[in-house]
């Protein structure tokens, strides 16, 4: 049975910023690569949503193409993944989730 994903609206915003940076500093090209990798992993979430955890409650899975992690908490119950948040590798690590 597949997971159900629930973006939330800092996780949206933050893939929203990163299309338009790639738009307007690299290209269009790019950013569509970069929504690509997003989907697959997104996809591969609602598989298998089990990776590595970063502390008590929240998950992380990386991009494979792009220096991007995904952060989320998995519903077992409800067979619900939460998607909080999508950060760039090099971003203050204090502004990754915690409990």
């Amino acid at each position: 049975m597949n997971y159900k994903i629930i973006v939330s609206p800092i996780a949206s915003k933050n893939i929203e910023e990163a299309v338009e940076y790639y738009i307007l500093k690299v290209s269009r090209k790019i950013a569509l690569n970069f929504l690509n990798d997003y989907k697959k992993l997104y996809k591969a979430l609602q598989i298998n949503p089990y990776y590595q955890f970063h502390d008590n409650n929240y998950r992380f899975l990386p991009f494979k193409k792009f220096p991007y992690v995904v952060f989320f908490i998995v519903d077992e119950l409800s067979k619900t993944v939460f998607l909080n948040a999508v950060f760039h590798t090099s971003q203050n690590p204090e502004k990754y989730p915690t409990r």
